[in-house]
């Protein structure tokens, strides 16, 4: 049958409102017009909880290239290609699969036929389903206070890489409850606490979720940046939560802690909080590293010749290198360690978290992870590492 452009546009837009739209392709490409694609396929995808438009475009190699549009800019981009550049297309929904065809380019041949099998149309998620500790839809007072949440317990696009990040590190957090004291409150200490997201998602976690009292202490070398979460805090009610203009190597720490953590410290300063963690045995400590600088000029080793003369292969190399290197040296001094992913590799390539539960390793444990430590610094001809030497400094007996 042959009918208007507006019908199918009408039918087009009643189907993605009704959710029964399952795909359109776009074929029969004009040369001069359509470039080096020659088709285009759209499907509903939904990311971030939003249901979009993916376009596949297939060129003349048929290679593939992806896309995600809003359905407005969908449309908008259909009338630019479907007629001027494409001649044909097929639509397909739940119930119906129409055949479509500009005739000389001014009338669209529409042929619509029923579906044997009617079908709701399947939208393929970008995000797998997970069941956060702190759910979006849920609001949480913390997320919306420092500006991720709105207060119907929508996250904020801009705001999804922090969102997952404050949720995977209470995941790890929460399947170390068991080493929490309940008769006492929790003491956590966040070194380089920045605006502070960690630090008052553990608080929720324990006190909310887990039942537990804190006692918890965020530091901060900008006072800037302290008065702002004094601030939220204030406006939260929390009164468990302290804050102090610090940095970490100088820090007042007094035992016992329960819990250390901090995300991204740049170079040294995660070394600076291993060491001062460990100094007052702290039970349980996880550290996001950030960039690693320190071993960068210093790695060498014949047989790694061709990874470290590439910039780039010799920083990626210096970042495993240093990790490994603090993860058997906090075995080492008692600990029971493991280097973890912590967000996916789309979000960031410096993904690791360290963390370290405080054992009852037996002295011949520790001996071997010592021997680890020495033989891998040794490999890579390490002549100074800047957790090593702070650990020595603080074991040194204080002056009377």
């Amino acid at each position: 049958m042959t009918d208007s452009a507006d019908v199918f546009w009408t039918q087009l837009q009643s189907a993605w409102g009704s959710d029964t739209f399952e795909s359109l392709s776009l074929t029969g490409p004009k040369p001069a017009d359509a470039g080096e694609v020659r088709k285009y396929q759209l499907r509903p995808v939904e990311i971030n909880g939003e249901r979009l438009l993916q376009w596949t475009a297939i060129d003349v190699r048929k290679r593939q290239t992806h896309q995600n549009f809003t359905a407005d800019e969908s449309w908008e981009k259909l009338r630019q290609l479907f007629g001027p550049c494409f001649t044909s297309g097929h639509l397909r929904t739940a119930g119906e699969e129409t055949q479509l065809r500009w005739s000389k380019g001014t009338r669209l041949q529409r042929k619509v036929t029923a579906r044997k099998t009617p079908a709701a149309p399947q939208i393929r998620s970008h995000n797998q389903t997970k069941q956060y500790l702190f759910p979006e839809g849920t609001p949480a007072s913390f997320l919306v206070a420092t500006d991720i949440m709105l207060p119907d317990g929508r996250v904020k696009k801009s705001r999804y890489r922090k969102f997952r990040q404050i949720n995977r590190f209470a995941e790890f957090i929460y399947d170390l409850r068991e080493h929490f004291p309940t008769d006492r409150p929790v003491r956590v200490v966040d070194y380089g606490c920045g605006k502070s997201y960690l630090t008052f998602a553990v608080r929720s976690l324990l006190v909310d979720r887990l039942g537990l009292q804190v006692d918890m202490l965020g530091l901060d070398s900008n006072p800037d940046v302290i008065a702002s979460c004094e601030q939220v805090c204030q406006q939260l009610n929390w009164s468990d939560i302290r804050f102090r203009t610090a940095d970490i190597a100088t820090a007042e720490l007094e035992g016992p802690i329960d819990l250390a953590i901090w995300l991204h410290a740049c170079d040294t300063a995660t070394d600076e909080a291993i060491a001062r963690s460990m100094a007052v045995e702290a039970g349980l400590i996880l550290a996001v590293p950030c960039c690693q600088h320190e071993l960068h000029h210093q790695l060498q080793q014949a047989e790694a010749a061709p990874l470290l003369r590439h910039g780039i292969l010799r920083e990626r190399l210096a970042s495993l290198v240093t990790d490994a290197l603090r993860a058997q040296l906090v075995e080492a001094n008692g600990y029971k360690t493991q280097v973890v992913e912590f967000i996916d590799l789309e979000h960031t390539a410096k993904n690791v978290l360290l963390r370290a539960v405080r054992s009852n390793s037996t002295q011949e444990q520790r001996d071997q992870a010592r021997a680890e430590f020495a033989a891998l610094k040794q490999s890579f001809q390490v002549q100074q590492f800047r957790l090593e030497e702070r650990l020595q400094a603080l074991q040194q007996p204080k002056p009377s």
